[in-house]
């Protein structure tokens, strides 16, 4: 099992030159786990339930 002590021993051995890209690295996973987007829903009450929306939609 890997630690947060581990992955921190591992960064102080990168070279100074690649930090930018593990900051950027770290930021892009953080961005994605806390990034939940809402989806808006509409409440419609069944009246597309029975028909084609994409025929409907062409016509």
């Amino acid at each position: 099992m890997i630690t947060k002590e581990k992955v921190k021993r591992k960064i102080d051995r990168v070279p100074n030159n690649l930090l930018i890209k593990v900051d950027k690295y770290i930021d892009t996973i953080i961005s994605e786990i806390t990034e939940k987007k809402k989806i808006h829903t509409f409440k419609l009450k069944g009246q597309f339930d029975n028909i084609d929306v994409r025929e409907s939609a062409y016509e």
